[in-house]
């Protein structure tokens, strides 16, 4: 089976995507800077370009999550270099050793959600991938000039690149010490009451690495459901009146639109907190 970098795979959802890619069958290398359990690790400062070269040498496929995953807890100028600087040094990378499938861990808030200043107006719901970005602080920004950092290196070679749009990635622990519903949609509504279920993603990341296409795709990748205890047309309606509805989202679904992944790789979202106990 081919070899698979994983950098980034000590974090909490690196080791589900280890975990996956090796009960399918894949030799793994974690590349991050603390080991994890269960897999081959290499120490390496993405940040270093020449670091990056040498850990990916070898791989055949590459999933990007390492990053720093939000701000506040350093300053905005680190968020925002080492975020981007790694991103762009995988991409690099890859295309010096030919490397020609990557996915890479972008986030919901590439378009200006969660962390912006004021809420962000959708342009339609569900939310596709058309939302226009309007990233404001240094998360949401690295994140979207990750996105567009790999559209650029996509047009000059062929390459398969999946910027994955994660929301509020969620294991077993967090759903049983912070469970919805969430009672008032107004509360929520900055981030669309969104989440993932981090054994979606890590079967997504596999998925799109299994699956063939040529360029650069952006994915929401969302449970199927909200964190809401109400249906989410009457969330939307309380908060955001204004907004078009491009298509009736019934009972609890999610106010993002996931059905790229499913068409393009097959990824479709299995795990739910609702009556969940594992």
């Amino acid at each position: 089976m081919a070899l698979v970098v994983v950098t980034g795979g000590s974090g909490r959802a690196g080791q589900y995507v280890l975990a996956d890619l090796k009960a399918a069958g894949y030799e793994v290398r974690n590349v991050d800077q603390k080991p994890a359990e269960g897999a081959r690790y290499l120490h390496a400062e993405l940040t270093d370009l020449g670091q990056t070269v040498e850990a990916l040498r070898g791989a055949e496929r590459v999933v990007h999550l390492a990053a720093i995953p939000s701000p506040g807890r350093h300053p905005e100028s680190v968020v925002f270099g080492r975020n981007v600087m790694s991103t762009w040094n995988v991409l690099e990378a890859a295309e010096i050793l030919g490397i020609e499938k990557l996915v890479l861990a972008s986030s919901v808030n590439a378009v200006g959600l969660a962390y912006s200043q004021h809420r962000i107006q959708p342009a339609q719901f569900p939310v596709d991938e058309t939302q226009p970005p309007r990233p404001e602080e240094s998360y949401s920004l690295s994140k979207w000039v990750g996105e567009e950092m790999a559209a650029a290196f996509a047009r000059k070679r062929p390459v398969q690149i999946a910027s994955f749009r994660f929301h509020a990635l969620w294991d077993v622990s967090h759903r049983r010490s912070s469970e919805p519903p969430q009672p008032d949609p107004l509360r929520g509504a900055r981030d669309l009451w969104g989440y993932t279920d981090i054994r979606d993603a890590a079967r997504a990341c596999r998925l799109a690495l299994e699956a063939n296409w040529e360029g650069h795709e952006t994915f929401f990748l969302t449970a199927a459901d909200t964190t809401l205890g109400i249906p989410t047309m009457e969330a939307t309606r309380l908060a955001y009146p204004d907004v078009p509805v491009r298509r009736e989202l019934p009972g609890f679904a999610s106010a993002f639109d996931i059905t790229k992944a499913e068409r393009l790789f097959g990824s479709k979202p299995e795990f739910s907190w609702r009556g969940a106990t594992s």
